[in-house]
């Protein structure tokens, strides 16, 4: 095998060799030529085929309906994802789409009030009521899914019949069901909202007689509700403090991230608030010798006549005497004052609004092994990020060891998509050429061969035929005639010195 592929090539090179530069041309023009053509057939065969998706995330019930609107317009199509996804040309889609739109589809399977025009005057009550029911919920579907967040939805709306009885009637309920933005969750805000307009839409119906549920299977609504009968409390400050946590995990990874690289860092905070609000009235007294003067009382009293005055007299012993004849005149005065003074008094009222912190705990995991000195750099850098407090019995854990990637690593190598393999019809367009270029070559060799057997052959024929009618004589003329000749072809050069030789000996 070897042997044949060398010889193949050594003919392919000496016949390359003895081509001129004209047929060189020619050859290498005619093989661009079919490479060119290869190519392009490739870019508009490749072009005309590209699909594209048209719809994806259908309802079955609407592929089938898009399914038979492009077999009718003879569009091909192809189906993925279990008939849920259809793709078409590329160059149809916008075309296909503008049609199908005009034609109401898809309508996700949904159906409104307009299901109820042209019902049929024969229609029980049931099926009207029945009719109806499923009308507005499809309605109440569509504006459901129009809010963000919400990627699908089912109404389900129970109306009991009416009844002249008022002790049997049945309030009226509803479920929805959610089916929510991967990674995306509702509001208390946005289910409250919910439940009022499923209520306010149907008659009868009382927002807590609505149900709304994931699809997760977790209870919405009764999450709400828990809210409301006081669970909210708790439920604000597990938000509070988990908000708390993130914001300082966050101005930590911020801190660390640059210093030790993404991905070689991993920090938890756990803190503890003090939810209590608390309210501090502090009174302060100040001392002053003269203070301040509020107010004052005098009272006077004035006594004039004979013998002694009852009571004694002002300044004495205040020993009662008692009057008795013969004494002479008396008299007396006494004056009374009375002077409040204000105490100094200052009152401080202080409100602590709830989330103060009472204590940190911190652990920073670094990617890789760290001495005393990194270590006791990063708990300066944390402590200091965080503001860490000694006297809150704050504390922090810097641990350094190299992280676990083989599971990331697994994942990644899953997720990256593989390489790009060379299209077989590249190959098969190399491969057409590289037939046509040999097949080229082989064929100017068999040509080329083929012109020299025709010059070779006809001198032995000619002989052959003649040689029976000529004489001794004219066949050794005729063989030194074929020596020159051949000596001719072999040394042109020594044949005509030769012949110059002859002719100047015929001259002398």
């Amino acid at each position: 095998m070897a042997t044949s592929v060398a010889q193949l090539t050594k003919g392919i090179r000496d016949t390359w060799s003895k081509l001129g530069r004209t047929q060189r041309i020619i050859i290498m023009a005619s093989v661009a030529t079919v490479f060119v053509l290869c190519v392009l057939a490739l870019i508009f065969s490749s072009r005309g085929n590209r699909y594209e998706i048209l719809w994806s995330n259908l309802d079955l019930q609407d592929a089938g309906a898009i399914v038979d609107e492009l077999e009718r317009q003879g569009i091909p199509y192809e189906l993925a994802d279990g008939g849920r996804t259809i793709k078409i040309p590329s160059q149809e889609v916008h075309r296909t789409r503008l049609s199908l739109a005009s034609q109401g589809l898809p309508s996700s399977g949904i159906v409104g009030f307009e299901s109820i025009q042209g019902n049929s005057i024969w229609a029980t009550d049931f099926e009207r009521r029945v009719q109806y029911t499923r009308a507005l919920s499809g309605e109440l579907v569509r504006t459901i899914k129009s809010i963000s967040g919400v990627r699908d939805a089912r109404v389900h709306i129970v109306i009991p019949e009416s009844t002249v009885f008022a002790t049997l009637r049945t309030p009226s309920t509803a479920a929805v069901l959610l089916d929510l933005v991967p990674g995306k969750e509702l509001g208390r805000d946005t289910v409250r909202g919910i439940m009022n307009l499923v209520a306010r839409s149907v008659e009868g119906l009382s927002p807590d007689d609505v149900t709304v549920m994931d699809t997760s299977g977790r209870l919405l609504s009764q999450e709400l509700r828990n809210d409301a009968l006081g669970g909210g409390a708790t439920t604000a400050a597990f938000e509070m403090t988990s908000r708390v946590e993130r914001e300082l995990e966050s101005r930590l990874l911020a801190t660390l991230t640059p210093v030790l690289g993404p991905g070689n860092v991993v920090c938890q905070v756990r803190a503890t608030l003090n939810l209590d609000q608390v309210r501090i009235v502090d009174d302060e007294y100040t001392s002053d010798p003269q203070g301040v003067l509020r107010s004052t009382q005098q009272v006077t009293e004035t006594y004039q006549g004979t013998g002694t005055p009852v009571g004694g007299v002002a300044g004495g012993l205040d020993v009662p005497t008692y009057g008795t004849a013969g004494q002479g005149q008396s008299q007396y005065q006494r004056t009374e004052t009375i002077t409040n003074y204000e105490v100094n008094r200052r009152t401080t009222e202080t409100i602590v609004t709830p989330g103060t912190i009472k204590n940190l705990s911190v652990a920073v995991m670094v990617n890789k092994e760290l001495d005393d000195d990194s270590r006791s750099l990063i708990t300066q850098a944390v402590t200091a990020a965080l503001g860490l407090d000694p006297l809150r019995e704050d504390r922090i854990s810097v641990i350094g060891m190299p992280f676990d990637t083989s599971l990331a690593d697994v994942i990644q190598g899953g997720m990256t998509p593989p390489e790009p393999s060379f299209p077989r019809i590249y190959i098969y367009a190399i491969a057409v050429a590289a037939a046509l270029i040999i097949g080229t070559i082989i064929l100017l060799i068999m040509r080329r061969r083929r012109a020299e057997a025709v010059e070779v052959a006809p001198e032995p024929l000619l002989v052959a035929e003649e040689a029976p009618s000529l004489s001794p004589d004219l066949l050794s003329r005729q063989k030194v005639r074929e020596d020159i000749e051949r000596m001719a072809r072999v040394n042109p050069a020594a044949v005509a010195a030769l012949i110059k030789t002859w002719l100047l000996e015929d001259e002398y």
